[in-house]
Parts: structure tokens; sequence; C-alpha cells
């Protein structure tokens, strides 16, 4: 089944977002690993530098603004619902199906 695509803007509730600051400021850190290089994951410094950066730093509100300058759009195939950016072209000469 399909549904005819229809126009989409990014807006993330500000509840969201706070759920998330809070999530983070609660993640359960586990030991660090034995080794410090990448042999066994991602070494947890930098999974809590990310994580702070996240919680802290990351301007979600910038970022919206920024793919919301783009048209896109949600559309439902075979039950799964997608959503997508459409920039067609300016050259008339581009591959098209």
């Amino acid at each position: 089944m399909s549904v005819d695509p229809r126009p989409y803007r990014i807006a993330v509730p500000a509840a969201a977002l706070t759920d998330l600051q809070d999530r983070l400021a609660r993640t359960r850190w586990p030991e660090a690993a034995t080794v410090a290089d990448w042999t066994q994951g991602v070494p947890l410094p930098v999974v809590q530098e990310l994580c702070t950066y996240w919680q802290n730093d990351y301007d979600w509100r910038a970022t919206e603004r920024r793919l919301n300058r783009w048209p896109q759009y949600r559309t439902v195939i075979d039950g799964l619902a997608i959503h997508y950016f459409h920039l067609p072209s300016a050259d008339p000469a581009a591959v098209t199906p």
C-alpha cells in the first residue's frame, strides 16, 4: 500500500528534547574497557564526551531550521512511514528514472 506524499516540516516538541537531556543526564555508565584502543568497541570517554555534547551543547533548533529550508515529505509505502527530501536537479540533463 502506498499513501500520497504530504508536505512535512521537522518540529520536535520541546518536551521531547527536555526528556532526551534528562535521560542523557541519568546515563548509567559501565566500567571502562580493559584496553585504551577501539578493539573492544568505542572507548568509554568518547561516548561520555558525545553524551555531554548532546546533553549540553547540541543546538537541535538550529538543525531543524537548517533542515526545514528544503522541501520534505512523508508517505507510507508497504506500511512503512518514510520521510524524505525532494531536491530536483537544476540540470535538465540530470539522470531521471
